[in-house]
């Protein structure tokens, strides 16, 4: 899918199907997190990628209980180390920057999964301390989201959205462009025609999404085979 097309349709999923992501397309969603820009380009984002169930188990627990989370074959935790960015541009860096270069490194990685057929979701509510004990976070960096990763078992619509014509100003705080459509050339004033558009894409991936299940369980199943026969004398 294009990129437009990716940003339209992308959506937060909480259901994940029983089945574990290859790791080329783990290693392919967390590049793309590691390509996003940073200030300074200090590139002080760090992603741990967490396969293990315990330790799932536990990050769902620290995450004040969202036990949907286990169901997630993957969960990448990003974090960022602060020192460097607070040597550089002091409290703002430490403070702000840091949040801001993770968060781009995050949205990257929800597009990426999305792109490649797969569901994930961005986590805000933790414990940080708990967090970072179970994962060994050392002092120097702090763990600012979780997103979690697998292929979806849900298509879930476009939720209610704010009129660009409210969130858009001109020139100064408040000032409201009249004609936004006309003037800026957003793109799919007409609401019916954006949702038929998503639904459509929603639809095409769907169907892509049951033929990736259909080929990975197969190629599983080969592999089982072929490991069974290779040991069975």
């Amino acid at each position: 899918m294009d990129t437009l097309e990716c940003i339209y349709t992308r959506r937060s999923i909480r259901k994940y199907v029983d089945i574990p992501v290859e790791w080329e397309l783990v290693g392919r969603v967390v590049e793309a997190g590691t390509l996003a820009p940073t200030a300074g380009n200090l590139q002080e984002f760090r992603f741990i990628v967490v396969t293990d169930e315990s330790k799932r188990k536990a990050i769902a627990e620290a995450s004040l209980q969202q036990y949907w989370m286990e169901q997630a074959p993957v969960i990448i935790v990003a974090c960022a180390e602060t020192k460097r960015p607070k040597q550089f541009y002091g409290l703002r860096g430490e403070r702000l920057y840091t949040i801001q270069n993770v968060a781009a490194g995050c949205e990257n990685m929800l597009l990426a999964a999305h792109h490649y057929g797969l569901g994930a979701c961005w986590v805000g509510a933790f414990d940080e301390v708990a967090l970072k004990r179970i994962l060994s976070i050392p002092d120097y960096a702090r763990p600012h989201a979780i997103i979690t990763l697998g292929y979806p078992d849900e298509v879930v619509p476009m939720p209610q959205k704010y009129k660009i014509e409210n969130l858009v100003y001109l020139q100064r705080y408040h000032n409201r462009i009249k004609n936004i459509h006309t003037v800026l050339g957003v793109f799919s004033p007409n609401i019916a025609a954006a949702v038929a558009a998503t639904k459509h894409a929603i639809d095409k991936h769907a169907a892509s999404f049951v033929e990736k299940i259909k080929h990975t369980v197969s190629t599983m199943k080969d592999k089982m085979k072929s490991r069974h026969g290779k040991y069975k004398h």
